[in-house]
């Protein structure tokens, strides 16, 4: 075997971890243990350990371990007898190195798994070295020869076999189930090793997913290609990228499999791969490969084109005029684009459309910054980007005015007055700028609303007629002034001046949203009135055995947070009708809301039900509720229900010999309302009986 060739191939190893999951990584202080992975195939079983210490490792080579079988499980029944078989019959070991010499010489990760076992020592250590120093360094190089190994069996199931810490059992058979057992040959006085087992069955297989977040991008001459790899380490530790020219047909390209080394704090994983033609589109997608060499579908697919051409344009961050004709001008340029460039120019225009001509040439491509003496009135900047292949970009123009940047001072004295009609007067003060250009009004409706400039261009008056709207439900409009100047220097706005329009609009309706009844008692809940400016609530009832039949208001409140009313005048065996409206300050009231027409019972005081109680269990999670009624022709019992602030609704229906509920539907540090009542068979209901809990 060629020892300098595995080594050679592997020097930029430092140290990796048996890759089982990063939950996984191994400590210095935990005790020895194996760790057991398997495989179900319809024909055979496929086993894979490893174990999580350096010591382990080395008596596991020496003593091996054996693997046990028991089938606990036939035909989807337990066996009474579970049969055990030890299938390894003597330890799993490595092979003997000379079974290796055929393995290593296709198989890089062989090579390096056998040299790791039975490479001859490569120990630094000078005889002049003291025994402490000896163990120590002796002890790192067992250290460097466990995570060369465990890392190499990790990429090739055969050479895990070669290496004793893989097996495939295949004497299986359909519809049994198995609970394989590893355990260590390692005498315990030597060192102990926890075993570990894993139940598994040949119809346990399953379809391995698809990596996924595969994105590829161009990037400083090169192609990048990521993916998520930490997701998927339950099913893959290596990857094989595949490339395509035609979108159809893939080949392999990475030559050694595609992993992470070590763990870090980004979940995904990169890999790198050459430009063989610009301005030519590639196809990529990724596999992942398992412990047992089985090769996972395809991710999406992705394309990438790479152009030589400058693919972003230059950018200014920063102007400063730094006196009456000189500025200096700032600008940035995307990094993964910098590579392609050759050198900058700098243009000059006193018009953004042109014509622009050269104030700099041939700035070199390090450069983002220059200073021009020369400035006009008004100044318009381009900065251009040379690249390597002959092209160029422009960037947008950015406009320099070296003189008179003070804006004028904001208005003020802004008043007005309104009408009836909806006519507004607006007057204010006049600015004294010498180079003031006009004024421009605003209005908004609302005191949180982006306000709208009312002039198409500036006035120079200092007054302004507007006509608003007063069929609206918003019972202000707000209006700010603003100056500016002949370089279109713009003031801050006037204080804002509020103006209160006529009440010539009826408030919305409100709405009824649900009605409950509580024996003798009608609830009724509802929906206020969105509009401003509201003054009372008023609720009307209808009494059909009234001879008028007209509505009559039986409740009103100027209390507009109110949302709920209880009718307790109510007679059994009425319908009635209800209907709410709201009222303005200036006395108009609302259509009225959609009617509610509700039907008493025959009878409204029955016995009220008896010992309705709630014991709260918050260590079971459930509330125990009991209530005892014996009255004769119940139909049914009814509980209901209500969350914190909500309104009652029925919730379960008994019949009438129950006499107890368990309720687990329950939030924690919710407050809940519990009402019950008993319905008879000629349609009357009991008195109702409520409670309260907080769970």
């Amino acid at each position: 075997m060629d020892k300098k060739r595995a080594y050679g191939f592997w020097f930029f190893i430092l140290f990796v971890f048996f890759g089982w999951t990063q939950d996984e990584t191994l400590d210095t202080i935990q005790a020895p243990k194996i760790v057991v992975k398997g495989f179900a195939k319809k024909e055979a079983i496929y086993l894979r350990w490893a174990v999580n210490d350096k010591w382990a490792w080395k008596y596991g080579n020496e003593y091996g371990y054996h693997v046990e079988r028991v089938t606990i499980f036939r035909d989807g029944s337990p066996l009474e007898q579970p049969e055990k078989i030890l299938l390894s019959g003597r330890p799993v070991k490595p092979k003997p190195l000379s079974e290796w010499e055929s393995l290593i010489k296709d198989n890089d990760m062989a090579a390096v798994a056998a040299q790791a076992i039975y490479g001859e020592s490569f120990s630094v250590n000078d005889e002049n070295e003291s025994l402490f120093m000896r163990v120590v360094n002796e002890s790192g190089e067992l250290e460097q020869r466990f995570g060369f190994s465990m890392f190499a069996i990790d990429q090739d199931f055969v050479a895990a076999q070669y290496a004793g810490l893989g097996y495939m059992d295949n004497d299986v058979k359909q519809g049994e189930r198995y609970l394989y057992n590893i355990r260590p040959a390692t005498p315990p006085e030597i060192l102990k090793i926890d075993e570990y087992g894993i139940l598994i069955a040949p119809t346990a297989q399953f379809s391995l997913p698809k990596p996924y977040d595969f994105a590829g991008y161009y990037y400083n001459n090169a192609f990048v290609l990521i993916w998520e790899y930490d997701g998927l380490l339950d099913f893959y530790t290596t990857y094989d990228l595949e490339k395509s020219e035609d979108g159809t047909t893939f080949k392999k390209i990475n030559d050694v499999p595609i992993t992470k080394l070590a763990v870090t704090d980004v979940s995904g994983i990169s890999f790198t791969d050459s430009i063989p033609e610009y301005g030519k589109k590639y196809w990529y997608r990724v596999r992942g490969r398992t412990f047992f060499d089985e090769v996972g579908p395809p991710s999406d697919t992705t394309s990438i084109i790479a152009f030589k051409e400058l693919l972003a344009v230059p950018q200014f961050t920063k102007n400063k005029i730094l006196s009456e004709k000189e500025v200096g001008l700032q600008w940035d340029f995307p990094k993964d684009e910098a590579w392609k460039l050759t050198n900058f120019d700098v243009l000059r225009a006193s018009k953004a459309i042109g014509p622009y001509k050269e104030v700099a040439t041939a700035l070199d491509k390090q450069i983002r910054s220059f200073q021009y003496n020369g400035l006009e009135t008004i100044n318009y900047f381009k900065v251009r980007a040379h690249g390597i292949a002959g092209d160029h970009q422009d960037s947008s123009p950015a406009m320099i005015q070296p003189v008179d940047s003070i804006p004028p001072d904001k208005p003020v004295g802004l008043q007005g007055t309104m009408d009836t009609l909806g006519v507004v007067q607006l007057s204010w003060h006049p600015n004294t700028e010498m180079d003031l250009k006009g004024y421009t009004v605003l209005r908004a409706d609302r005191d949180n609303q982006e306000f709208t400039r009312l002039t198409k261009r500036e006035i120079f008056e200092t007054n302004f007629k507007d006509t608003i709207n007063i069929k609206s439900f918003t019972n202000k409009v707000y209006y700010q002034v603003i100056a500016s100047d002949l370089r279109y220097n713009e003031s801050q706005p006037s204080d804002t001046l509020v103006l209160e329009r006529p009440s010539r609009v009826p408030p919305t309706s409100p709405v009824f949203t649900e009605y409950e009844l509580l024996g003798d008692t009608v609830l009724l809940r509802w929906t206020r009135s969105s509009s401003d400016r509201l003054a009372k609530q008023i609720i009307y009832r209808r009494d059909p055995s009234l001879t008028n039949g007209l509505w009559e208001n039986i409740f009103e409140t100027k209390d507009l947070s109110l949302t709920t009313f209880k009718d307790v005048k109510i007679g059994p065996n009425t319908r009635y009708s209800y209907t709410i409206t709201s009222m303005n300050t200036a006395g108009l009231e609302s259509k009225p809301s959609p009617v509610v027409t509700i039907t008493t019972p025959q009878a409204l005081l029955k016995p009220n039900i008896k010992g309705f109680y709630a014991m709260v269990d918050r260590e079971s999670k459930h509330v125990t509720l009991t209530w005892r009624y014996n009255q004769p022709n119940v139909l049914e019992i009814q509980l209901f229900k209500k969350e914190n602030e909500g309104a009652y609704s029925l919730y379960k229906i008994f019949e009438p010999s129950t006499g107890q509920f368990l309720d687990t539907n329950l939030i924690p540090n919710s407050n809940y309302g519990y009402g019950i009542k008993a319905v008879f068979t000629d349609g009357s209901t009991s008195q109702w009986e409520e409670i309260d809990i907080k769970y």
